[in-house]
């Protein structure tokens, strides 16, 4: 097997682990925090700790694989998931509410160097092959839409009188089968220049680099906003029942994942602006889905186009970041890049259980529409003020 298919077979595998790991904890964090929080506009808090936790831990986490390589990051972030799952479990079983936010907020560690799997199927891939490598990578979390809501459901009541500790023991027991596929890893690391032309600062003031950044950050920001209250409104608001939930949450995350079977050919293929108005477009579809009903398939098919919407988004933005870095400017643009995506991720789930809570679905709809206006306007200039002939790539992004 080629050394970077092999590579992005192994990391679609950690892949598959890392987001079975993430839609336990959307499906039952929440409905965690509703119990044990003590109040409950705070029943999200957790979950935003562990998306602010990712934030901080991205650049960091970056650098340190510009030192040590990234298997070896890889590895120390799988044995600390580990470890927090664990806690979230016995914190559930005590109804510690700080014990459960701090073990939230150490899985971010875990979720934040995670993020770096996409990026490191493209270290090694050619220039036309990056996008259609990370977006296998990112099909790889198609088990996981299987196996996390199907694993939640089997464990709800497992340890009796302590409903959902049992779906953060599965989810400990699932962190550790990452271990069969990342100390496998081969990644050639490219040697960085001791100097160098290429400027982080002018690459953040280029039109298009800011577009597909826009594109990745808000974009999983709606996402994350709206998946967020999704319990809540399913379970709490329209008393639909966990199992509902769960399998809406499933059938989300499909149609977030297995779309990138097909979308880096389709970049490829098409471009990715083209891929990047069609997740737009989803996200409008999304919209007037919601506000059309409130029956189990109105919620369904919202969350599905959520989904789609946001595999073109994230996909074709994470495909521009990827494609402008060189070896030498790496780490650091993909860290500061996936730090503002993943801080993006944490202020949409810190204010997903407050607006809800306040607001109500429909308000929380309006806000996704004003954000959905700011991607497209970015768009819009890329397209306008750096027309194709003039964007950045990893060939070209030296200080002018």
């Amino acid at each position: 097997m080629p050394s970077n298919t092999r590579n992005v077979a192994l990391l679609a595998g950690a892949q598959a682990v890392f987001m079975t790991t993430v839609n336990i904890n959307v499906i039952v964090t929440s409905l965690v925090g509703v119990m044990i929080a003590p109040e409950p506009w705070l029943a999200t808090l957790p979950l935003s700790a562990m998306f602010i936790a990712s934030m901080i831990t991205t650049l960091p986490a970056s650098m340190l694989m510009g030192v040590f390589g990234r298997k070896s990051v890889f590895i120390w972030a799988v044995l600390v998931g580990i470890v927090a799952c664990l806690a979230q479990g016995f914190a559930t079983i005590w109804g510690h509410f700080p014990m459960y936010l701090l073990a939230s907020a150490l899985l971010g560690i875990t979720s934040g160097t995670a993020q770096f799997y996409r990026y490191a199927a493209t270290d090694n891939a050619a220039e036309s092959e990056k996008a259609r490598a990370l977006s296998l990578v990112l099909a790889g979390g198609i088990a996981a839409a299987i196996v996390g809501p199907t694993l939640s459901r089997m464990t709800f009541t497992i340890i009796p009188e302590h409903i959902y500790a049992g779906c953060f023991f599965a989810a400990a027991a699932v962190q550790m089968s990452a271990l069969f596929f990342l100390p496998f890893l081969r990644i050639t690391r490219v040697a960085t220049p001791e100097k160098s032309a290429f400027s982080v600062g002018w690459l953040f003031r280029q039109p298009y680099f800011i577009a597909g950044l826009t594109a990745a950050a808000l974009g999983y920001g709606i996402m994350t906003f709206i998946m967020t209250a999704t319990p809540l409104q399913i379970v709490h608001g329209e008393h639909m029942g966990n199992d509902s939930n769960a399998i809406i949450i499933q059938w989300h995350v499909l149609a977030m994942l297995v779309p990138s079977l097909i979308t880096g050919s389709l970049i490829v293929r098409y471009g990715v602006m083209p891929i990047l108005w069609c997740g737009l477009g989803l996200y409008l579809a999304m919209m007037v889905v919601t506000l059309a009903g409130t029956s189990f398939w109105h919620y369904m098919i919202t969350l599905i186009f959520l989904g789609l919407g946001w595999n073109l988004l994230f996909v074709g933005g994470s495909s521009i970041i990827a494609q402008a870095c060189p070896p030498e400017g790496r780490a650091k643009t993909q860290g500061i890049a996936d730090m503002m995506i993943v801080g993006m991720v944490a202020l949409a789930s810190l204010m997903a259980a407050w607006f809800h809570y306040l607001y109500g679905w429909q308000v929380m709809m309006g806000v996704a529409l004003v954000l959905v206006g700011v991607i497209a306007v970015s768009l819009i200039v890329a397209m306008i003020y750096q027309p194709a002939s003039s964007r950045p790539t990893s060939h070209s992004t030296n200080r002018p």
